[in-house]
């Protein structure tokens, strides 16, 4: 078996724009508190030489300051504290124990910030630097390296300085575990949506599904008994048939058109020819489709109100309205108009059903959801109605919400753009109230 050749992986464990800040506050922290070490030791014990510590500390601290809020990697900030680390070092003179401690913060934090390329090339640096430290601290004893080392800072510095840095690599490692948590949490959160997505998927699937084999089979069943009887059956029988059958060719129809609107609509390409329309007239040529033979319902919109929308995507946001006012909404439909404001003119489909709870009213507009689903799912839809009636209307500048409709009952408003004047029509002016008259 072939054995693959070894690649460094190209990205950090952990993301730096999630520890940036801390790692960068943590840095400047860490370079006061060595700056304070050093005042310390000079007070202690009356050598300038601790001083000279502050310059490296001054270095890393404006280093942080700089990178809480700029570079896109931890790399450059860890070659600036092994550099000024180890001159610190450096001056200090013989000091095992933290060299040791900065090279395990340094090991440490590349490790976790950094791609193992670049970690190395940090920790390769900072082990060369201590290496240097070593030999001049072997070979040179009467350089100013020795004269800080005689001067010394006395055992307490050493421990506070050990004890800086073991809560430094400390308090990155617990930031690069809380960092993990949040990726952990945020794969959770992720591969959830992506389960909710498939169970959407799979439910929507089955329910087209559902609605395109009942219209099919009632229009399959009805073509084979009129070719198989077309002689010997009445005629009333016939257009009756042809009757059924053209209704669900105009299910069949909207169901397809509903289905594909979708992606149009998320993708943008849904082109929208806005014309000049008469909104009562609109309003129930859409009604008498949906309500043909049964059903009480009126329309309460004044002639000649003239939007400017596209014809068939407001008849859509119709028919979708008044389609799940008939399932849902008892034996009483209201579509009233009034004006909303200027330019903006609110219509309003009411019913007398049971309404919809108050956690509900917004996962209605939510594709594929409906009040009942699975195998308890007693009304016919695919859950589309309700959110592409939303969708349309916003796409021509208007809205649609949820009302509760006193006592009981549903209200569904959307508003529409109204036309421009022109001055060759008549003005507007309202008409008595069209009642569909009981079956």
């Amino acid at each position: 078996m072939e054995r693959m050749p070894f690649k460094f992986p190209k990205r950090a464990p952990i993301s730096y724009e999630e520890m940036r800040k801390p790692f960068n506050i943590l840095r400047g922290v860490g370079a006061v508190a060595l700056a304070l070490a050093a005042v310390v030791g000079f007070v202690q014990t009356g050598d300038h030489a601790p001083l000279l510590l502050i310059i490296p500390s001054a270095i890393i601290l404006v280093d942080a300051v700089v990178r809480l809020t700029t570079q896109a990697s931890a790399f450059g900030g860890l070659i600036v504290d092994a550099t000024a680390l180890f001159a610190a070092l450096a001056l200090r003179g013989p000091a095992p124990s933290i060299n040791a401690v900065v090279l395990l913060y340094l090991l440490v934090a590349a490790s976790l910030a950094l791609p193992m390329a670049k970690a190395a090339i940090v920790v390769a640096y900072a082990a060369l630097l201590w290496g240097a430290i070593a030999a001049v601290n072997g070979s040179f004893n009467d350089t100013i390296v020795g004269v800080v080392g005689r001067a010394g800072f006395g055992n307490g510095f050493d421990r506070l300085v050990v004890v800086m840095l073991t809560v430094s690599v400390a308090a990155i490692m617990l930031n690069a575990i809380s960092a993990l948590l949040r990726a952990q949490d945020q794969q959770a959160e992720a591969l959830a949506q992506e389960r909710r997505a498939v169970e959407l998927k799979n439910e929507f699937v089955s329910m087209v599904s559902h609605e395109l084999r009942t219209p099919l089979t009632g229009i399959a069943g009805f073509t084979d008994t009129l070719s198989e009887n077309w002689e010997t059956l009445p005629s009333r029988e016939v257009n009756e048939f042809l009757s059924i059958m053209s209704q669900e060719t105009n299910h069949l129809t909207n169901l397809v058109e509903d289905i594909l609107v979708i992606p149009r609509l998320e993708a943008g390409q849904l082109r929208l020819d806005p014309v000049r329309l008469d909104l009562a007239s609109e309003t129930r040529a859409v009604a008498s489709m949906i309500f043909p033979d049964s059903g009480d319902y009126s329309v309460t919109v004044p002639a000649n109100v003239i939007v400017s929308a596209d014809q068939t995507r407001l008849r859509q946001i119709l028919r979708n309205l008044l389609e799940n006012a008939k399932k849902y909404g008892g034996d009483q439909v209201l579509i009233e108009g009034e004006l909303a404001g200027p330019g903006t003119y609110k219509l309003s489909v009411s019913d007398n059903g049971k309404g919809v709870a108050v956690e509900d009213r917004e996962r209605i507009f939510e594709h594929f959801e409906q009040l009942s689903t699975g195998d308890g799912r007693l009304e016919q839809g695919v859950g589309l109605g309700l959110p592409i009636a939303r969708r349309l209307t916003r796409a021509m500048g208007g809205d649609l919400w949820y009302e509760e409709r006193f006592p009981v009952g549903a209200r569904f408003c959307f508003s529409v753009k109204l036309a421009d004047p022109d001055p060759e029509q008549e003005t507007a002016r309202p008409t008595a109230a069209f009642i569909r008259p009981q079956a």
